[in-house]
């Protein structure tokens, strides 16, 4: 019955739209010219909902009075870039709830990898090449554009041609002439803006996958990407929103549990962030609450946890009780490394009204509590699981919440820090950080998203061999780093040496 009134509607609105914007006509100016010119284009476009509905090439490229983008084309003025100040005319919903999520952010934290310190130069393809401020690029410009800047988001720029500068880019938080941020073909390619594959894990593993964040293959290794793998093909995947549900799949996605409504269980929703309870990215982890996204507030450790690891490390009594919380701040390392972008997105009437913590990144239902977020995910888990069973799974993963954020502290306080502290690596640098600066980042960076990541998604490979355990050798290698550095600094003292 429900299925049924929302098909009524749906070809209500279909009809709808085909009057305002006219049926498929072949003879259209767009049409007639590209279908030779890029026939793949039309293709993906014809074959999409777009087409279906009546929604012509214009209705999107039409370029706004106010976009720096736009250009003349062939009598018309369009643009290249369908910015989500384009998308939010007939899908609004959508386009604030990814406004109010991390998603949007995104371009904000690889602002190091944009910003040039020396030899800028735009080429002739309109691409900017120098060096950067990224030691993990080779600070090199050109690798950041291929690398960081491809899933992140780079700055486009209009030059005086009128030709788009680092441009093509498809990143989730790119800076848009316009104003706006991100691009929704980031999830949904263009040109048939499929929600059959942004429900797919393809989608999301474009970006989320690798040593740092490997959401992807700890899918694949999980019981959900298994059942996915055998059956996905066979699913229903082009169910209208809001219509998705249990019936239509077997096991989850990435876009069943932080994104559908699945049946009904809770509202769908564009706010990636709407349903995350822990911080699992930062050197250390915490619940998204504002005492903590805002780094007003350190977060406890278990007592009992803490206790044993301060005993293993030979640690004093407390060392190990609370980690720090808040960073990486986003609009911190827009204001370090590309003030000019800040200044740009970030103030009344622009993307961000304020930016001035993590916090302020989030909106909508990405600020409620970090209980209420955990109620929503629960719900969509026990569409097919028992409540026992969810919770259960949610318990074991929180209790690796605590290990991982002492053993992390115990091996930045025991080796890290005093190795900083008293500047044993500072002769040994190479693109202005030692291995141990490096090992640290791995530490946290890597295995530690791993591990963490691994328990929440059910990826046991993932949570012991390439998190836990991989940490545990980094842990000895920098108690080695330690005692190697502290006997060549003695030797070369005893010997006059500086």
């Amino acid at each position: 019955m429900k299925r049924g009134l929302l098909l009524l509607i749906t070809v209500c609105l279909v009809f709808s739209a085909t009057l305002v914007y006219g049926a498929y006509n072949p003879t259209d100016p767009c049409i007639s010219c590209h279908d030779t010119v890029t026939p793949g284009i039309v293709k993906q476009w014809q074959e999409s909902k777009h087409s279906k509905v009546g929604v012509k090439c214009y209705v999107c490229h039409r370029a706004k009075d106010d976009d720096p983008a736009g250009f003349d084309h062939n009598g018309y003025r369009v643009t290249a870039l369908v910015t989500p100040r384009y998308c939010q005319s007939c899908h609004p919903k959508q386009v604030k709830e990814f406004k109010e999520s991390l998603h949007s952010a995104a371009g904000l934290f690889s602002l190091s990898s944009y910003a040039i310190s020396e030899g800028e130069r735009v080429t002739a393809d309109n691409i900017t090449i120098g060096k950067n401020k990224n030691y993990k690029t080779n600070f090199s410009r050109e690798t950041a554009e291929a690398g960081c800047l491809h899933c992140h988001g780079t700055v486009i720029k209009v030059g005086k041609d009128g030709k788009l500068i680092n441009w093509p880019n498809n990143g989730m938080g790119r800076f848009n002439p316009d104003g706006s941020v991100g691009t929704c073909t980031a999830c949904h390619t263009r040109h048939a803006f499929s929600v059959a594959e942004a429900r797919k894990p393809e989608a999301c593993g474009q970006c989320h996958l690798g040593p740092d964040h490997p959401q992807a293959e700890i899918y694949e290794e999980s019981k959900h990407g298994a059942i996915f793998a055998a059956k996905g093909e066979h699913w229903n995947w082009d169910v209208p929103p809001g219509q998705w549900g249990p019936e239509d799949i077997e096991a989850p996605t990435c876009a069943t549990c932080h994104m559908s409504g699945f049946g009904g269980a809770v509202e769908s929703t564009h706010n990636v962030s709407a349903r995350l309870k822990w911080e699992l990215e930062p050197a250390f982890s915490w619940p998204t609450s504002e005492k903590y996204l805002k780094g007003d507030e350190k977060f406890s450790i278990d007592p009992e946890i803490a206790q044993r690891y301060e005993k293993m490390y030979d640690l004093p009594e407390g060392s190990l009780r609370k980690v720090a919380t808040g960073l990486p701040n986003p609009f911190a390392i827009a204001k370090k490394f590309a003030p000019e972008i800040y200044k740009a997105y970030v103030g009344p009437g622009k993307w961000w009204e304020k930016g001035d913590t993590r916090w302020d990144a989030l909106q909508g239902d990405a600020r409620r509590s970090p209980e209420a977020k955990r109620a929503d995910m629960v719900k969509v888990c026990t569409q097919c699981h028992s409540s026992s069973w969810v919770n259960g799974e949610l318990a074991k993963a929180e209790k690796v919440i605590d290990v991982y954020n002492a053993v992390a502290l115990g091996i930045k306080k025991k080796y890290y820090d005093p190795i900083k502290k008293e500047g044993l690596d500072k002769e040994i640098k190479f693109n202005g950080k030692s291995e141990v600066d490096t090992l640290w980042h791995e530490i946290w960076h890597h295995e530690g998203r791993r591990w963490r990541m691994g328990a929440f998604m059910q990826g046991p490979d993932y949570a012991l061999w390439h998190g836990s355990y991989e940490m545990t050798v980094d842990g000895a290698e920098m108690a080695n780093w330690l005692d190697e550095l502290r006997t060549r600094a003695a030797v070369k003292k005893k010997l006059g040496l500086k």
